[in-house]
């Protein structure tokens, strides 16, 4: 299993990906805001979840309503350690 600082750095890496804005890899923390801070729409919010299946072998789908609450960095970090716990 991927561990916590593992996953923070594996979401810093895809952010800077979909981000509309120009996003330092080293200025993200857990407390950054998704749609505040990273100026992320829906749409690049669902890319940030399908870049972040693909590179954990996780899946979202029946996880909507939590992936809808995500507010920061560390709530999708957080979200992403419990799916991958329960895939074990």
């Amino acid at each position: 299993m991927e561990d916590h600082v593992n996953v923070f750095d594996a979401l810093a890496g895809l952010i800077p990906q979909i981000a509309m804005i120009e996003i330092a890899e080293a200025s993200l923390t857990r407390d950054t805001t998704l749609t505040g801070d990273l100026m992320l729409d829906s749409i690049s919010l669902l890319s940030l979840m399908a870049l972040t299946e693909e590179r954990f072998g996780i899946s979202f789908a029946e996880h909507t309503e939590a992936v809808a609450n995500l507010a920061t960095v560390g709530d999708a970090v957080d979200l992403v350690e419990t799916l991958l716990a329960v895939r074990v």
